[in-house]
C-alpha cells in the first residue's frame, strides 16, 4: 500500500468516526478537530515518519511532531479514548 493510500484510508476512518469534515480535521482549531487530528497523526505514526506525515497533511515536520508528542495529554480524554478504541480495531483488521 502506498503512503497516499494509507493516509487516505486512515483519514477516511477518522472522518467516519468523528463525523467531522476532512477540511476541519486538518485545519480547524476547534478542540474536537484538534482531538481528531491527534488521532490521525497517532495512527499514521505507526507506519510513517513525521516528515512523511507532514508532507501528506500539508504541515511542517515540527508541527506533526508537536501533535504526536501531545498524544499523552489527549489520550485520556473520553472522546479521544473512544475514537482511538475504534481506530485501533480498524488498524488491526486491515493489512497496511
Amino acid at each position: 500500500m502506498t503512503q497516499t493510500a494509507l493516509y487516505r484510508a486512515i483519514l477516511d476512518e477518522v472522518h467516519r468516526l468523528t463525523e467531522l469534515p476532512e477540511v476541519f480535521i486538518l485545519h480547524s482549531n476547534l478542540e474536537e478537530c484538534a482531538d481528531a487530528r491527534s488521532v490521525l497523526v497517532h495512527a499514521l505514526s505507526r507506519f510513517l515518519t513525521d516528515s512523511q506525515i507532514a508532507t501528506l497533511m500539508g504541515r511542517t515536520r515540527q508541527g506533526v511532531n508537536f501533535i504526536r508528542m501531545g498524544w499523552s495529554n489527549r489520550k485520556d480524554k473520553w472522546g479521544v479514548a473512544s475514537i482511538w478504541k475504534e481506530m485501533s480495531k480498524f488498524l488491526a483488521s486491515n493489512d497496511f
